[in-house]
């Protein structure tokens, strides 16, 4: 699951430099459209049937997928990614407590305090001239939301399921249901460029494909809570990512919202093995 933060944790860059030259509707297409067909070979090599609760799993998740990454990045039209990141990681973390009603996993103080630690550090990380909540700021707390009601599905769905069927499904989904809006995609691969191009890359293969793949296989073994507050790495990877390769500058007070992110997974994590070890 952290190797998936790491990897999304990219896109937020990759994301904010390339709705400027393609509409976020052909974005998500394309780049789950190419994710499918990576699934769609794999799924050939295996030479295995896909099981129609697999498919029907993928169906579910993806649909939630499908609104939150359209809202993010139609979101990063009007706000930054650092902001984006904070948003995103303030949606998720809502996981465990949808997972109360919805999967009676009633979160534990040592959650919640994990969960509290990881949203002030998430603040303090990526929010750089306080938070006004125009439209592009709701639209991403929006696809948050989406993305936290992800997370309890998954729950509920990954582990019975196969992995490679479910994260293939969920990407045929978003790009087919995107499809009509994509507009003309030939003309909107032509006009990336050469750094767009490896941009687009990096969102379909890193992003679309590895990504989501690790986020289904992590589920199978971790409860809705938990993913939701290792999802809170994510900024801290998309602040490194903004400040490196995306030349965004950011107020030192960022090294204290990373340790605070870090000092809720390390907390919750922490009595977890402890609590496996007893």
């Amino acid at each position: 699951m952290v190797a998936a933060t790491l990897l999304w944790g990219g896109t937020f860059v990759a994301i904010r430099d390339t709705v400027s030259t393609i509409a976020p509707a052909t974005l998500v297409c394309l780049r789950f459209a190419a994710a499918a067909v990576l699934f769609a070979l794999i799924a050939a090599a295996r030479r295995r049937v896909p099981a129609r609760r697999d498919l029907l799993a993928g169906a579910v998740s993806g649909s939630l997928m499908l609104g939150g990454y359209f809202l993010q990045a139609e979101g990063l039209r009007d706000t930054s990614a650092g902001s984006s990141a904070f948003l995103t990681c303030a949606g998720t973390l809502l996981a465990a407590f949808f997972a109360w009603p919805l999967l009676r996993q009633r979160p534990s103080r040592v959650l919640v305090a994990g969960i509290a630690l990881a949203l002030a550090g998430s603040a303090l990380l990526s929010l750089r001239s306080g938070l006004a909540l125009g439209r592009g700021e709701l639209l991403t707390l929006m696809g948050a939301t989406l993305f936290a009601l992800q997370v309890v599905a998954l729950a509920r769905l990954a582990p019975g399921a196969d992995p490679i069927v479910l994260t293939g499904a969920q990407a045929l989904l978003v790009a087919a249901a995107l499809a009509p809006f994509a507009g003309d995609a030939r003309a909107a691969l032509a006009s990336l460029g050469p750094a767009g191009a490896w941009r687009f890359a990096y969102l379909a293969v890193a992003g679309s494909t590895i990504a989501p793949l690790l986020q289904v296989l992590a589920q199978r073994a971790l409860p809705a809570g938990r993913i939701g507050l290792l999802f809170a790495l994510e900024p801290v990877f998309a602040l490194l990512f903004a400040l490196t390769v995306g030349a965004e500058r950011f107020a030192g007070r960022w090294w204290l919202g990373a340790a605070l992110i870090l000092a809720g997974v390390v907390l919750v994590e922490g009595r977890a093995a402890a609590t496996t070890r007893r």
